[in-house]
């Protein structure tokens, strides 16, 4: 009983020390009470002590596969118990340690990695997740952009598909906040964001266009950009005619644009090409989608902050850890009270 009671408290200490969020460690003196605590209450990670009071840790595991309960485990065993630790693995057990390391980084970094893996939806993948709290870890809110080429900031080495796909998961389970950004064109053929724009000439085509200022002639026609007008006594450049008066001889367009053809117009067509499958379209034949700018929520700082080093997340809103920490990691101690190792 003394040398259970002094595992507990190392174990304790240990967990109080490096864990980087708040938990509820509850202690157990036998199997069946484990069983029965199980059952009534949902715990996110069950820390299985070998020999207990009342049965083995393997018995308690066949009776957890009986009985459909699916926690994490971790099994504690002895030292030179290595091969019942093999037929607990065997049995579904996430991983072992010997109760000589549980004073040690393995049990945390067991219990980080186990509780990201299992809090995360079964869609996303677990290094993509971390990579997304390591992105917050510089900036409060994760912006998606297009210039030329899909782009995040922070920026991200993640390939961009998967990196939307992880970030919609983690916002449909609530760990991420998402807020309309923006709406962008996407190729009607394929849905890709990444085409590029060009301007063309409505008459024919050209996408080497010029803008400025332009005067037209009333009496003769002739339209040009200002700058073709001779300065100081404005003289048309078709019939030598002198522009007098405003409105009367001539007219003046703020914004016109000129191909390289000649073609004069007030508005170019907006058309793009996509770069993945090379479809051309127009606006009016774009299809739209739209953007979002990501934030984490407390429960998605909570969950995250596990896979990584303590504080690195970036955490704006100034809240004292008891606030933030308002989803606490609830593990189960299952130990034995007998003082045999």
């Amino acid at each position: 009983m003394e040398d259970a009671l002094n595992d507990q408290i190392i174990m304790m200490r240990c967990l109080r020390k490096r864990m980087p969020i708040g938990f509820d460690l509850i202690s157990v003196k036998t199997g069946k009470e484990g069983l029965e605590k199980t059952e009534k209450d949902k715990f996110d990670l069950l820390l299985l002590d070998y020999r207990l009071p009342d049965m083995t840790g393997l018995e308690l595991l066949e009776t957890l596969q009986k009985r459909h309960l699916q926690i994490p485990i971790i099994f504690v065993t002895s030292k030179g118990n290595e091969k019942i630790a093999v037929e607990a693995m065997k049995l579904g057990v996430r991983d072992y340690l010997v109760k000589d390391e549980i004073d040690s980084n393995r049990l945390v970094e067991n219990i980080r990695n186990i509780i990201v893996e299992s809090a995360l939806p079964p869609e996303v993948n677990p290094e993509v997740a971390k990579h997304i709290a390591e992105l917050f870890s510089t900036s409060t809110t994760l912006k998606i952009e297009i210039l030329n080429i899909l782009e995040t900031y922070p920026k991200s080495k993640i390939p961009f598909l998967e990196l939307i796909s992880t970030l919609k998961e983690l916002a449909e389970t609530n760990f991420l906040e998402a807020k309309p950004s923006h709406s962008v064109v996407a190729c009607p053929s394929c849905g890709s964001l990444t085409a590029n724009p060009s301007l063309q000439c409505p008459d024919c085509g050209s996408v080497l266009l010029d803008k400025g200022e332009a005067l037209e002639h009333l009496s003769c026609g002739y339209v040009d950009f200002r700058t073709k007008f001779d300065k100081g006594d404005s003289v048309c450049p078709k019939c030598k005619k002198k522009l007098k008066i405003l409105g009367v001889d001539y007219r003046r367009v703020e914004s016109w644009y000129k191909c390289l053809n000649g073609h004069f117009f007030g508005r170019p067509i907006l058309s793009f090409a996509c770069s993945e499958c090379g479809e051309k379209f127009t606006l009016d034949e774009a299809a739209l989608k739209t953007l979002y700018y990501y934030r984490l929520t407390k429960r998605g700082r909570q969950r995250l902050r596990l896979g990584l080093l303590e504080n690195i997340l970036v955490e704006k809103d100034n809240q004292p850890d008891h606030e933030i920490n308002t989803e606490r990691i609830k593990l189960i101690l299952k130990t034995r009270m007998d003082t045999r190792r």
